[in-house]
């Protein structure tokens, strides 16, 4: 999802000194054969109905923290003066194995950022509350790719972070690919401008998962993609990627999500906020 690009003029000055510095319903039809005894049953899922909306959304101010926040908003800067920004969501937060922290959110946003320093690692940047924001990290990774891969990590200067955003609650792991496609749990994301909502799991191939029946908007990317199963638990799964719109401007409920299980695996990462 390409972050909503508006001039952020009003904090232009102060940014550019620190820079500086509804589940799935299932019905089921009998079809019986002519003769009659066998019979055969077809299985159609329904989308949940989500009403148009502003994709835009400019009256949905992006959540703001006062640390690295799960759900919380980031900016990303086109220009080394920061005069024209625009937003992203901090996706979930990990540990590698010698004790750095990093946190995960969509390749893409990490683009404009890159704009800004040339030749270096871009700076990621969290929301606060005034209209400012602080320098936590940099971009150590960023990959988008026509496979479905949009994704992007960031390395945390120190460790003083909330893991976990308040409206998703701990998570007991990080699901794979294959563990989704089995179950078919409930998918929930959280945004920085729409806060959390759930829908319908759709598809889920590789590192690439979609869903349906999610009103998420543009400045979510990058949020946390979690599943929340039946028994009432939640996994990590990924992180938004893209919201998908009508010709006429206005949002679907649709969306696609990069996985996080094949990167916090590779580099034997722990997810912070487990419980």
């Amino acid at each position: 999802m390409t972050a909503a690009r508006r001039p952020l003029r009003a904090a232009a000055c102060a940014l550019a000194v620190a820079l500086l510095g509804g589940c799935a319903v299932i019905q089921r039809d009998e079809v019986a054969a002519p003769e009659a005894p066998p019979s055969t049953s077809t299985v159609a899922v329904t989308t949940p109905v989500v009403q148009p909306y502003d994709v835009v959304a400019p009256d949905l101010k992006p959540a703001t923290a006062t640390k690295p926040t799960t759900g919380a908003g980031i900016t990303t800067y086109a220009d080394p003066f920061g005069v024209y920004a625009s937003v992203c969501t901090l996706g979930f937060l990990a540990r590698y194995p010698g004790g750095e922290v990093v946190a995960f959110t969509a390749g893409h946003c990490a683009e404009l950022a890159g704009k800004a320093r040339p030749g270096r690692n871009p700076v990621a940047r969290y929301l606060t509350s005034g209209g400012g924001s602080t320098p936590f990290g940099e971009y150590i990774k960023a990959t988008r790719s026509t496979r479905g891969q949009d994704i992007a990590i960031i390395q945390v200067v120190g460790a003083d972070v909330a893991p976990i955003a308040q409206s998703i609650g701990p998570v007991r792991g990080v699901s794979s690919t294959e563990e989704l496609r089995a179950g078919r749990p409930e998918i929930c994301v959280v945004g920085a401008r729409t806060g959390r909502h759930c829908g319908v799991l759709n598809d889920v191939s590789g590192t690439r998962v979609t869903w349906a029946g999610i009103p998420a908007v543009e400045g979510d990317s990058g949020g946390p993609v979690y599943a929340r199963w039946p028994d009432g638990s939640f996994t990590a799964v990924g992180v938004i990627n893209t919201v998908h719109t009508r010709t006429d401007g206005t949002g679907t409920g649709g969306g696609t999500g990069t996985l996080i299980a094949a990167d916090i695996e590779a580099n034997e990462m722990t997810l912070l906020g487990v419980s």
